[in-house]
């Protein structure tokens, strides 16, 4: 099967810690899952919203806004670097992820094709908590340095699977306009 196939329309490539572990050692944690993946994605999401400018009248409240916001970001950034400085995050390795799918080049299989596997996957280092995603080896294919390894997705609450979308989506977009721009990175 392609990958274009695999991935199921939009996707964005990042390089990010992941993990895996089989279904059966994560069994019982889904119902937790989507609520701290909703939480995660809405934080992540909000850590890159700007304060948009407002209107003439209220360009005080803006100020003050943009003030509130930017001592806001410092904190966090502060509890992040104390809770990564505790926190060991898996080896980043470069992947595609979509609403629908994932795929990554491994050293060695994580497990058969058709095991079901839970991902964690860390979006942002200023908040190093997982993302845990659920779903099936689809296929394993031999590389240069190990397998490509493509897992589809368990289906999600219908929020979750918004929200994944719109990180999708924003990470795509910041893609293309570093393509325009000429940075590589």
């Amino acid at each position: 099967m392609t990958e274009a196939s695999e991935l199921g329309g939009l996707y964005c490539e990042l390089n990010l810690p992941l993990e895996w572990v089989p279904m059966s050692e994560a069994a019982g944690a889904a119902a937790a899952d989507e609520w701290a993946n909703q939480n995660c994605l809405k934080i992540i999401l909000s850590l890159d919203e700007a304060v948009h400018d407002a209107v003439d009248e209220s360009v005080e409240l803006s100020q003050e806004l943009q003030r509130l916001d930017f001592k806001v970001s410092i904190i966090l950034e502060l509890v992040a670097r104390l809770v990564s400085q505790n926190t060991a995050l898996p080896e980043s390795v470069p992947l595609k992820l979509s609403p629908k799918a994932v795929h990554w080049s491994a050293r060695t299989p994580p497990a058969p094709v058709g095991q079901s596997l839970q991902l964690k996957l860390y979006l942002d280092r200023r908040f190093p908590f997982p993302l845990c995603l659920t779903g099936r080896i689809t296929s394993l294919e031999e590389a240069a340095e190990g397998c490509q390894v493509f897992i589809a997705l368990d289906r999600m609450q219908e929020h979750t699977q918004e929200l994944l979308e719109k990180y999708i989506f924003r990470c795509h977009r910041r893609h293309i306009a570093r393509m325009k721009t000429g940075d590589s990175q």
